[in-house]
């Protein structure tokens, strides 16, 4: 009887839905519906269906806003670029006609609040609103309410919306991920009943592998604010540079049975480098959203959970320019309808949530537009004075040796907005060298002190139950030679674009041999467009010094060599060839005449190798890590120019694995593969294959004995849903989660209260129940950055010139170091935390432990990685490990072993 009444309830409601005419649907969505202009059209209107009963696809989102541009002067739409699938990224500028006719004024005037020195925005200036609406793709009600909400600032003719027009330039992005976006409605739609289901375990609810939570490379675009790795982030933070919101608020969703989430957030996730006063204007804002909330009886909750200290986030990210702004959390349908611990939960009653909080944003912005105002410049005041008083004045970086990592990072301060002056003279600092012309200088003293700060500084965090990554100190991850400058700091020029790379041609026309220094990040991107052009390649497994055009250059193993004599090319095509290498990968080729060496080993040495060009299969599908795949497929795609081939897990029991000399495993879970296909890819190791894993896979190997290694116990790192790395090393889909997952009933990711409950049988100790989400919490690793010793001698660190390298840690999987005392690439040291939070227990976990193992199997070779090699596409300093992993590991087993 009971769930007779739930389905005729779900049914009674669908109807509701089914039936909206224009003015029920307007009555349901707005508070306000008499002063409506007729002559602007509806989205029900446009579309043909009322909101809340379809997904809607991207291109009509933007064909929407487009036509209300065309109908209202008070709307426009601006193109911002493209993504990788080539939808095009659009800002909506909502505002008066008045201040869109003045609107270059208002923005320089605007960007006077950056500046400490300048007076605070008069109070007759219009206020800046950003509203950013599902940067996670499959977080859908709010692209819908972004409909909602440029048709009722184009369409009312009230006296509020009047005043906020003049008082305010709103901006809106109806969807930051608009791969994804389309990627999950494609999904939703084409499960969608007629009546809807509710079940939670219909398939409508149900996404398939990957999800669309992510873009096309299945990155998280609400963990790239900072890195920059996607083009949607890096047109996003251009428009953002232009603006500085004073309002900048993040829309997404959460677990179905949670209600609404708003800032504040609590206390203890609060970054310790942010003013708190900035904090503290949240609870201003705050009683906007809860009126507007109270007044339809939605239930909602703040101060709880949502990680709000990292730049890496959507909600974060502006705080850090003195912008109020905010995450905002509806729980989802993922569907037109879904039963919940609430009571039946629609798409139109969580796209009437977000809508709420889209007018509530406005309405307090305009009533406290002179406390935001004030807010924001007292910000960039407090930013100059702590940079005055930080005790590193400045920060060097920079390698001569390796010029495209030093580009990267300066290309990346420069899009933040990040003072950078050139180096004037040579530096010494703390026993390194940086040279006038390969290295610059960011001060502390400068108004973007606390982005600097993070991108800089290690910081030690003390919470135990933060939701995402805990260290994200960009100048780690690149792995870029830099120091700390304690004194003075003597600046240069003024660094406002990249400098110009203009052709690098070979310096002469060889004979004999051309050569290419390992150690630019750009390397192995020369080494695989010259095997694409069908050039012999060797490298160097030690060092040598050759007399060059320039005259004596030394070289380091990992060194590319590649000789006139054997190629398949003629000696002037050969010499095109290295010559258009050298331009498109602004990398230099040395040529030389003579094989005789000035010192080491001399050209025709057995220690020069001739290299493999990599055929790669990367595991993809259900069971595998989403996020890692994704990483891997982009760094292949766009940094090598490679056509990665994406096998599903259950393609590899009969996919011909002789086309590929390279399998990369991301994370995952692999136990859905049978004994058979385990020996098939034994038996494709050992025919001279190089497997390559991550993670969880990384112990899926050694529990199948792929190698003869060992795992250590690893049970406090489990994350709630992992298997013991002994037995599958599975892991749940990242994708699976809702931001924050943000997970049911507003408990967070579920780790929160759920990490480590395997051990409690094995507990004695008697705890207050209220300590399980610190207690428990403390026995995971979030991400945090921890240092290992690098053997620079092996070629899986070809390159690499400093034995300390960085790596980040967010994963359950420690290795014993290898028993081949020539195995261990890389070994994490005595004291190896640097950056974020881990416990003192994890830590001594972590000691000592091994991070990368190169161990043989018959004549092929299986590298281990404890952690993710491509972390979020920005861990430079260890992604080229991977890369070097690629192309030789197939030449280890003619080493020592």
């Amino acid at each position: 009887m009971k769930h007779f009444q739930s389905i005729l309830k779900l049914t009674l409601l669908l109807s509701i839905i089914a039936t909206f005419n224009v003015s029920a649907q307007n009555s349901y969505f707005f508070a306000k519906t008499s002063n409506l202009n007729p002559k602007v059209p509806t989205p029900e209107q446009f579309l043909g269906y009322p909101i809340g009963t379809y997904f809607t696809r991207y291109d009509q989102v933007v064909a929407y806003f487009k036509e209300l541009s065309k109908v209202s002067d008070r709307v426009h739409v601006e193109g911002i670029g493209k993504t990788y699938e080539q939808r095009e990224q659009v800002i909506v500028t909502i505002t008066s006609p008045a201040n869109y006719g003045n609107l270059e004024n208002i923005r320089q005037e605007h960007l006077n609040q950056v500046d400490p020195a300048k007076p605070v925005l008069s109070n007759n200036a219009p206020v800046i609103i950003h509203l950013g609406y599902g940067v996670h793709g499959n977080e859908t009600s709010s692209t819908e309410a972004s409909l909602l909400a440029g048709y009722y600032l184009a369409a009312s003719d009230d006296a509020e919306t009047q005043n906020w027009l003049s008082g305010a330039v709103i901006f809106i992005d109806p969807a930051l991920n608009p791969d994804g976006r389309d990627r999950a409605a494609n999904w939703h739609n084409a499960y969608h009943s007629f009546p809807a289901v509710g079940d939670p375990l219909d398939k409508e609810h149900q996404e398939g592998w990957p999800n669309g939570r992510t873009n096309h490379y299945f990155t998280d675009l609400n963990r790239d604010w900072l890195n920059l790795v996607q083009i949607e982030s890096r047109n996003r933070i251009a428009f953002f540079h232009k603006w500085y919101p004073n309002v900048q608020i993040d829309f997404h969703e959460q677990g179905t049975n949670a209600t609404y989430y708003f800032e504040p957030t609590p206390k203890s996730h609060e970054s310790p480098i942010i003013p708190q006063f900035l904090y503290e204007f949240q609870v201003t804002l705050a009683k906007y959203h809860a009126e507007a909330l109270d007044e339809i009886g939605s239930l909602y909750f703040t101060k709880e959970n949502y990680d709000n200290l990292s730049p890496i986030y959507g909600s974060t990210y502006p705080k850090f320019f003195g912008s109020v702004a905010a995450t905002f959390e509806q729980a989802s349908s993922r569907g037109i309808l879904q039963e919940s611990n609430n009571g039946p939960l629609s798409f139109a009653f969580t796209i009437r949530n977000h809508l709420r909080t889209s007018f509530s944003t406005i309405k307090g912005a305009i009533a406290e537009k002179a406390g935001l105002f004030k807010v924001q410049k007292d910000f960039f005041k407090y930013a100059l004075s702590q940079g005055q008083k930080n005790p590193a004045k400045g920060f060097v970086f920079g390698d001569i040796k390796d010029k495209t990592l030093t580009n990267k990072f300066l290309n990346l301060l420069l899009q933040h907005r990040i003072e950078v002056f050139e180096v004037p003279s040579k530096i010494t600092q703390d026993g390194k060298t940086f040279e006038k012309g390969s290295a610059y200088v960011v001060p502390s003293a400068q108004p973007n002190f606390l982005l600097v700060h993070s991108i800089f500084e290690e910081n030690t965090l003390k919470d135990s139950i933060f939701y995402d990554n805990t260290g994200w100190s960009l100048i780690h991850a690149y792995g870029l030679k830099y120091a700390k400058l304690k004194g003075a700091v003597s600046k240069g020029a003024a660094v406002l674009q990249l400098p110009a790379s203009g052709t690098k041609p070979v310096i002469a026309k060889s004979g004999y041999a051309y050569l290419i220094n390992s150690t630019d990040y750009n390397y192995t991107k020369a080494l695989y467009e010259l095997q694409r052009k069908d050039v012999l390649v060797k490298t160097a497994f030690k060092g040598f010094s050759a007399k060059t055009a320039t005259g004596e250059v030394s070289f380091l193993p990992g060194s590319l060599v590649i000789p006139v004599v054997g190629q398949r090319l003629t000696a002037d095509s050969l010499f095109a060839a290295v010559n258009a290498v050298a331009n498109s990968t602004n990398i230099d080729v040395l040529g030389v005449n003579s094989g005789f060496s000035a010192a080491g080993i001399d050209l025709g040495s057995s220690n020069i190798r001739a290299t493999r060009k990599p055929e790669v299969a990367v595991a993809f599908g259900q069971g595998v890590t989403a996020s890692e795949a994704g990483q891997v497929w982009f760094l292949l795609n766009q940094q090598l120019d490679l056509p990665v081939s994406k096998l599903d897990l259950s393609t590899f029991a009969r996919a011909p694995l002789a086309r590929y000399n390279v399998i990369v495993l991301p994370a995952g879970n692999y136990s859905a593969w049978d004994q058979a296909t385990v020996a098939r890819i034994k038996s494709w190791v050992e025919a001279g294959g190089t497997l390559i894993t991550f993670q969880t896979a990384t112990a899926w190997a050694v529990a199948n004995n792929l190698v003869q290694e060992k795992l250590a116990q690893t049970d406090v790192f489990r994350r709630p849903g992992d298997l013991t790395p002994a037995v599958a090393a599975g892991k749940p889909e990242e994708g699976q989660k809702s931001d924050g997952a943000k997970a049911e009933a507003g408990k967070g990711d579920g780790a929160k209260a759920n990490a480590g409950q395997g051990k409690a049988a094995a507990t004695s100790a008697r705890l207050d129940y209220a300590r399980q989400e610190d207690v428990e919490g403390s026995k995971r690793i979030n991400g945090a950055i921890f240092q290992a010793d690098l053997d620079i001698t092996h070629p899986i660190a070809f390159g690499i010139t400093d034995r300390k390298l960085f790596i980040n840690k967010n994963g359950p999987t420690l290795l014993v170091p290898s028993s081949n005392k020539y195995a261990t690439v890389a070994q994490y040291t005595s004291q190896p935390f640097i950056n974020g939070y881990a416990s003192k227990a994890n830590i001594a976990k972590v000691a000592n432990s091994a991070a990368i193992i190169a161990t043989a199997s018959g004549n092929g070779e299986v590298i281990l990685f404890a952690d993710d090699p491509t972390y979020r596409g920005y861990w430079l300093g260890t992604n080229r490990l991977f890369l070097n992993a690629l192309f030789f590991g197939n030449l280890l087993n003619g080493g020592s072993r």
